[in-house]
């Protein structure tokens, strides 16, 4: 991936409706299933655990909804393993009527550091607003919250940045809407070897929260179509999901529809609007080569 920002707006984009038509008839259907944390953990710093932070099993799901938090509180919870999705919770008061809003931030990570290591320390290149955080003021309790931008993590971390001294909070019904538009069956890996199993359960699990309305490059940063990613996503969900519906029959005409440059690059486009994105890179095929080397 190179890291130079690309403007190309000089560069004219076909447009085919006929394709864009066929891509709409083709829009896949997303299967959506509850899913439950198993656990609230308390994660301690560890330079032998992966990225530094080691996860403690501290409590149930059941403890947390009977715990009565109030302002600086915290907690992460654990929901098991890698989902996309929308989260939903409710946020009740204790203690006497409330008497001013409830702040709360939530952050969401892949991985336990990232809701262990502030934000405000990242330095990156890309734009620090793809990391997973966002703040509620919630004026009236109780309150039922679904949030509508779509999350992708493992970690929750729930901070209470402020309530008054006259209630606390209750959080409950903690649960997230996973989303893919993969089936739900797969064939199992042909190997014995336990590794490869292991392996192959990681990258089946990718390509599913991956299986949007399109192939998207990942679900958690840039969720767009990528021309180098669909070839090897479809090939891989040829042999996994197996789903004619779930990505390729709308990935194709959606990168018909804008065939831009024919000089060997790759482009990618945002799914909602269709919309061809002007950075350009060479066919990811090309890439491979520099492995063999």
């Amino acid at each position: 991936m190179s890291q130079a920002i690309q403007h190309n707006a000089q560069v004219a984009m076909t447009r085919h409706p006929y394709f864009l038509r066929t891509a709409e008839t083709l829009r896949p259907v997303l299967h959506s299933q509850s899913r439950q944390p198993i656990a609230v953990i308390q994660a301690h710093a560890d330079p032998e655990a992966l990225f530094g932070w080691r996860g403690d099993e501290v409590g149930t799901l059941a403890d947390f909804s009977r715990r009565e938090l109030t302002s600086g509180d915290s907690a992460i919870i654990d929901f098991g393993s890698h989902i996309v999705g929308y989260l939903h919770f409710t946020c009740l008061s204790a203690g006497s009527p409330p008497d001013a809003p409830a702040h709360l931030q939530l952050t969401f990570g892949e991985t336990l550091c990232e809701v262990c290591e502030p934000f405000s320390d990242y330095q990156g290149w890309l734009s620090s607003s793809w990391l997973q955080q966002q703040d509620l003021w919630l004026d009236v309790l109780p309150a039922a919250i679904d949030l509508p931008r779509r999350y992708c993590f493992r970690y929750l971390k729930v901070e209470v940045k402020a309530v008054s001294e006259k209630f606390r909070l209750r959080l409950n019904q903690i649960q997230v809407n996973a989303v893919t538009s993969a089936t739900q069956t797969c064939p199992p890996a042909v190997t014995t070897d336990p590794q490869l199993q292991a392996i192959d359960r990681v990258a089946v699990l990718t390509l599913k929260n991956c299986m949007q309305e399109v192939f998207e490059d990942g679900p958690k940063r840039d969720r767009r179509l990528w021309l180098g990613d669909l070839r090897l996503q479809a090939l891989v969900n040829d042999v996994t999901f197996r789903a004619p519906r779930s990505g390729p029959p709308l990935s194709v005409p959606v990168c018909r529809s804008y065939p831009g440059r024919r000089d060997g690059v790759s482009q990618r486009f945002r799914p909602a609007d269709v919309l061809a994105d002007d950075t350009f890179l060479f066919d990811y095929s090309l890439f491979f080569a520099d492995i063999l080397l």
